[in-house]
């Protein structure tokens, strides 16, 4: 109820949204491992209104925030995780995602290895998909500060909101039904 209150207060005054907003939405996110429309909109606008930060509302492939990247390449590695295995009861979403947002020097070299299986597996039933996912990689990688560690120690929450808006952005899951038009043109 406190946080409702002086989020709406914010909202009606035009004042920063209060930053518990901004805790709260990335704690949600890292219990469940889901970061939706609805989220990725709460994300965007703490980041807006109360860092003054320029914040895209699709996929920005200019965009060489360090947390964004790291965003964009874990939604890239579930991405190639789908296509070697298909439906799996325990994603690297619902294993990693919490850990690789906050502390990605421990995920990303495990995520690494494991897609260089995942890419194994897919050259041999795919070879033009393995080599586009190969692309995407370097492509994000090739963005990386020359010279610094592409995964750092630990991100603030600023740099976790954009890792959300990232993965959502790159993400190659379809959006749920009520995120997407229905087939009429009309909009839910």
């Amino acid at each position: 109820p406190t946080l409702a209150g002086a989020w709406m207060r914010a909202i009606l005054t035009g004042t920063p949204y209060p930053m518990t907003l901004l805790s709260t939405a990335l704690m949600r996110i890292r219990a469940d491992s889901t970061v939706n429309g609805l989220r990725a909109a709460i994300l965007r606008a703490i980041l807006v209104r109360n860092r003054n930060m320029e914040v895209p509302v699709a996929l920005d492939p200019d965009n060489r925030n360090k947390g964004y990247l790291l965003g964009r390449l874990f939604a890239v590695y579930e991405g190639i995780q789908r296509a070697a295995l298909g439906k799996v009861n325990a994603s690297i979403q619902n294993k990693f995602y919490g850990a690789a947002s906050a502390t990605p020097q421990k995920v990303f070299a495990l995520l690494d290895r494991g897609s260089a299986n995942h890419l194994g597996r897919i050259r041999k039933e795919k070879p033009g998909l393995e080599y586009a996912l190969r692309r995407k990689i370097a492509t994000i990688m090739e963005m990386m500060a020359p010279g610094d560690t592409p995964y750092p120690a630990a991100l603030s929450a600023e740099e976790q909101a954009l890792f959300g808006l990232g993965y959502y952005h790159q993400s190659p899951l379809p959006r749920a039904k009520d995120e997407t038009p229905a087939e009429t043109g009309k909009i839910k």
